[in-house]
């Protein structure tokens, strides 16, 4: 007999379905913000490059509370990031 057990870490879509659409409009509202200063910004905006994985963590687990919609600003995100690392250097 084969056993499965879920993975605790994993992302619910039904949970993601339940998320109020005023929750989703905040979370949408706060990484276009985010996203708006990293487009604005020529050099990387972070001193210490720990605030700079704190950040990227958190807008992943945010967009990922926004399933497909979420994926598209991570990929946008994804790819500020990369120009703003490589003005490190």
């Amino acid at each position: 007999m084969r056993c499965s057990q879920a993975d605790l870490f994993d992302e619910d879509n039904a949970e993601r379905n339940k998320l109020p659409e005023s929750r989703r409009v905040s979370i949408r509202q706060r990484l276009e913000a985010t996203l708006a200063r990293l487009e604005a910004a020529a050099t990387f905006p972070w001193s210490d490059p720990l605030d700079a994985v704190h950040e990227e963590n958190r807008f992943q687990r945010d967009a990922k509370m926004l399933g497909e919609e979420g994926a598209a600003l991570w990929a946008r995100f994804d790819k500020e990031m990369d120009r703003l690392y490589a003005t490190q250097g």
